[in-house]
């Protein structure tokens, strides 16, 4: 009976101890893994994006690429121009719910923002992680977004942008 549990005991050692390779379980998750489809989000209220990037600050653009692939898979329609000349005639001839812009550039551009006959929101973006400064741009302006930010935080920005358009419009709206 010794016997027979020493050999038992030499031959678990020695395919502990033998080196060979062996698929643990993370294995067969991992090839699973790779079929998944993440959900993709897709905007509550999709919006017409004006979106004015300022030559003179290279942050402004936001990754352009990037966030154009990003609205347009959510639901939105993004528009963006490098010039006030731009930016006025895109107001002039299109159709806009919101305008993304600079917060440094916005008070220069609000006034054309307002004389728009569609009345787009203006919601500015900051670089900044100042809590004087976000606060101010808050009370300015209603919303903020704060970039970079990620991709979620930016969408439901947005979102509350349009619900914060849209309480708006019904508020002017004359009865009949």
């Amino acid at each position: 009976m010794l016997r027979g549990f020493l050999i038992l005991v030499l031959a678990a050692m020695g395919l502990v101890l033998s080196g060979l390779p062996l698929n643990a379980c993370g294995d067969r998750l991992l090839v699973l893994g790779r079929g998944v489809r993440f959900q993709i989000v897709e905007a509550e209220y999709p919006a017409s994006i004006l979106h004015f990037m300022n030559p003179a600050r290279p942050e402004s653009g936001m990754g352009d690429s990037k966030l154009k692939a990003i609205l347009v898979q959510a639901g939105h329609r993004l528009h963006s121009v490098t010039s006030a000349q731009e930016f006025a005639e895109a107001l002039q001839t299109s159709r806009y719910d919101l305008v993304l812009i600079d917060f440094a550039d916005a008070p220069s551009l609000e006034e054309m923002v307002q004389a728009s006959a569609s009345k787009p929101l203006v919601l500015p973006f900051l670089y900044t992680k100042e809590k004087a400064a976000i606060s101010a741009a808050v009370q300015r302006y209603g919303l903020v977004l704060k970039a970079p930010g990620k991709v979620g935080y930016m969408l439901a920005t947005l979102d509350r942008a349009m619900e914060l358009k849209q309480k708006r419009s019904r508020q002017h709206k004359p009865l009949a």
